[in-house]
């Protein structure tokens, strides 16, 4: 080996070079785990946030206070329903919160139809945010942010150079380069975005 490498330094420089840039990539790439604090709060998060859930006929999860208000707006069944998670960044799982629609909804034509003067609004009873504490703020206690959406790129010094054309979408909890994946919010798009509740407090 040592011979080959002798006899043939620029097939061998050729060889060497992209491993040797894999291996400071993976090193670089791994420093803000060592370096920054795990996320210490959960976060509420909620899946299948369509545009339709800023207008009538829809679901709506609102931060008032420090309380999660669910309620839904208008008398006719929706045309999609959001879904609620609760993700623990300690153990990386996401719990489903649970949300039902009230009774006796209309049923959904397909068609657009004028939005009523004043809009029936229901509160909806969920059992898993009863005596729930959260901080709305974008920042959570511990310094971490709530990022979603289309991302080009993901802050590493090396995406850039091997990943430019890289299309990602995927919500993240971020801090200082550190990054921890949310489940269940892969390939989120316009009409079905991810959208941030806020951090549960102790």
């Amino acid at each position: 080996m040592k011979k080959f490498i002798r006899d043939n330094p620029t097939i061998a420089f050729g060889l060497g070079l992209p491993l040797l840039l894999v291996a400071i990539f993976l090193a670089i790439s791994g420093i803000p785990t060592l370096l920054v604090a795990p996320a210490q709060y959960e976060v509420l998060y909620a899946t299948h946030y369509s545009v339709y859930n800023n207008a009538q006929n829809a679901i709506q999860i609102a931060v008032v206070g420090d309380r999660v208000q669910v309620s839904y707006v208008g008398n006719t069944q929706p045309y999609q329903t959001p879904r609620l998670w609760r993700f623990n960044p300690k153990t990386g799982s996401a719990k489903e919160i649970a949300l039902q629609l009230p009774p006796g909804l209309a049923p959904n034509s397909g068609r657009p139809v004028e939005a009523e003067k004043t809009p029936i609004v229901t509160p909806i009873d969920v059992p898993d945010l009863a005596g729930l504490k959260v901080d709305s703020s974008s920042l959570a206690p511990d310094g971490y942010t709530f990022s979603s959406g289309a991302d080009y790129y993901g802050g590493h010094v090396f995406d850039g150079m091997f990943f430019s054309s890289r299309h990602r979408m995927q919500a993240e909890l971020i801090k200082d380069g550190r990054s921890i994946r949310l489940p269940n919010t892969e390939g989120a798009h316009y009409g079905n975005t991810v959208r941030f509740v806020g951090w549960v407090l102790p």
